[in-house]
Parts: C-alpha cells; sequence; structure tokens
C-alpha cells in the first residue's frame, strides 16, 4: 500500500496513511485527506483501496463502533 497521493473511488481529491490495523484478518488504513487534514473526516480503507468506514472523526475507535465483531486497542 502505498502512503500518499492515495486515490479512493467516490472521494475527491488524494489521501494519505496516518495510522494502520489489522481488521478481520487483513490490512486496513486511517486515511487523511491531503489538502483538508484533520478539518475534514478521514476515511478507513482496506488494501485495496475500498472504503470500510467513511465519516470517521475518532479514527479505529469509530471502526470499533460500527463493527461489533472489532475491538481495537491502541498500540
Amino acid at each position: 500500500m502505498q502512503k500518499d497521493g492515495i486515490k479512493v473511488e467516490g472521494h475527491v481529491g488524494k489521501w494519505y496513511v496516518i495510522d494502520e490495523t489489522t481488521f478481520r484478518g487483513e490490512p486496513a488504513y486511517l486515511v487523511e485527506h491531503e489538502t483538508y487534514g484533520d478539518e475534514a473526516a478521514c476515511l478507513i480503507i482496506n488494501e485495496k483501496k475500498e472504503v470500510i468506514l467513511g465519516d470517521v472523526w475518532n479514527g479505529f475507535l469509530d471502526l470499533a463502533e460500527a463493527f461489533d465483531d472489532y475491538d481495537y486497542k491502541e498500540e
């Protein structure tokens, strides 16, 4: 997975990785918009650049709230 200049289908602009974790046995990436940074919601995507969760404001904690089978522990 590239770390910056990521294009995500259905979303304007380019994104960059700010954190990563494992979700359902696969890598998941928290990405932030290159232009708007923390002024806009983030996305969580997989290696195929498919959105797992949009409108993310609290990092992987939002993923834990959205999916009962995911228990996030900060590393």
